[in-house]
């Protein structure tokens, strides 16, 4: 059965490893639904999180076929119960003194953060769940958003 999964993998920083990846996924005919890479707590090292649609089975022989790519250092799956999972949302929203107060509720709601506010421009942060995210997206409807970023997803194993 085809669901989401959620493959994080280390790599060393060097050219070329973010294609040698990609390449994987797509010589497999596979459509990454989000990656999202960022710099570890390890000199020299990142860590690709990528969502794609598959069955557990053929993604796990994806993942073994990237332990095996060069500077490719570690290479997990992510399961929902055994990791915390978060993503990250940017919104720029038009705002006036009608919408203000509701935007602040939700703000409070989310647990928001307020970034910067221009000429009745105001940029906010989320973070959340997946699901947290996608009812904020749902909840920003009734305002003026003159722009948004949403990143993909992040996670990492519960415990040790």
């Amino acid at each position: 059965m085809e669901e989401k999964q959620i493959i994080a993998i280390e790599v060393e920083d060097k050219p070329g490893v973010l294609s040698r990846i990609s390449t994987l996924f797509s010589r497999r005919g596979f459509n990454i639904d989000s990656l999202t890479v960022g710099h570890t707590h390890k000199e020299g090292i990142s860590r690709f999180t990528i969502v794609v649609k598959g069955d557990e089975k053929t993604l796990e022989q994806i993942r073994k076929q990237s332990q095996k790519l060069i500077h490719v250092l570690t290479t997990e799956s992510l399961k929902k119960e055994q990791a915390v999972m978060r993503e990250f949302a940017i919104v720029k929203l038009k705002y006036d003194e009608k919408s203000s107060l509701k935007i602040n509720e939700l703000v409070d709601l989310y647990g928001a953060r307020m970034l910067d506010s221009t000429n009745e421009v105001l940029i906010v942060e989320f973070s959340g769940t997946e699901d947290k995210i996608n009812l904020v997206f749902n909840d920003l409807k009734q305002f003026s958003v003159l722009e948004s970023l949403r990143t993909g997803k992040i996670g990492m194993h519960i415990g040790q």
